[in-house]
């Protein structure tokens, strides 16, 4: 489990030019048994080149900061096990301040009976995680969500997301400079299809707020724009290129979601 495989708290760890063809995962910091944690602090990984992977290019956990991955194009596989969930660059516990800048994480599947949810992330943080810097990072072919992010304080800047069932998964207050989400598609199994999944939560006295400078949307087909889970969120969009079919849903609400007033365009509304 790991190429390279931190157990026990480093500092200033720095991996760069390697070549990965295949295996289960590249990076993970697991703690030995007698420890409570393996944090890597000030971790830098630029340039690499890994394919064929069965769960991830990386796991970074524990309270891992002030770290830096960049230049990083890796690719995983269709997997079938019961546990092996597949995410491209995947962080947890409280790892937080990191920059992850023009990395393109594609084709993350977990393959599981139809009537099961099919995960498989591209990039994914969860709560507890902040500070967070997405640039020029892609996300394609996934079977779940190409970004999937529960962290606070969390910047998207210019990135690109395509062909997974849902292009943008933001479970957080967010701002985005650019981002573009190209043609959605269901993989398989019980989840939604949309360009972005804004998951709200029921009993928020505060909606989620999504801010985005520039919107670009293309697809072929209708799935809507926005899905809106539970609760309120409010949407933020400046100027936008959205190029979808007559018809296609700018919002749909789901399990309570809503969006007050709808979203705010600083422009000429898109005519959908």
């Amino acid at each position: 489990n790991g190429l390279f495989v931190f157990r026990e708290p480093v500092r200033d760890v720095h991996i760069s030019d390697i070549k990965v063809a295949g295996g289960y995962r590249v990076i993970e910091n697991t703690a030995a048994p007698d420890l409570v944690g393996a944090g890597c602090v000030g971790l830098r990984v630029r340039g690499a080149r890994a394919s064929d992977l069965e769960r991830s290019f990386a796991r970074i956990r524990y309270d891992s900061h002030d770290g830096v991955i960049e230049d990083v194009n890796a690719s995983g596989m269709l997997t079938t096990g019961s546990k092996d969930l597949p995410v491209g660059i995947a962080f947890a516990d409280t790892a937080h301040d990191f920059r992850i800048e023009r990395c393109s994480m594609r084709g993350f599947q977990w393959k599981r009976k139809d009537t099961q949810y099919w995960n498989g992330d591209g990039f994914s943080t969860e709560r507890g995680n902040a500070r967070f810097l997405f640039r020029q990072c892609a996300a394609w072919d996934n079977s779940d969500g190409g970004f999937d992010l529960k962290s606070t304080e969390t910047v998207l800047d210019d990135c690109v997301s395509g062909r997974n069932a849902r292009n943008f998964r933001l479970w957080s207050s967010i701002r985005a400079t650019r981002l573009t989400s190209v043609d959605p598609i269901k993989i398989g199994g019980t989840g939604d299809t949309n360009h972005f999944s804004i998951m709200a939560a029921q009993g928020l006295r505060e909606p989620l707020i999504i801010t985005i400078e520039h919107l670009t949307v293309k697809s072929d087909r209708g799935w809507p724009i926005f899905d809106v889970h539970d609760g309120p969120a409010k949407i933020i969009i400046g100027s936008h290129d959205i190029q979808v079919p007559p018809g296609t849903p700018l919002v749909r609400a789901r399990g309570g979601g809503s969006v007050p007033g709808g979203v705010s365009f600083a422009g000429t509304p898109p005519k959908l």
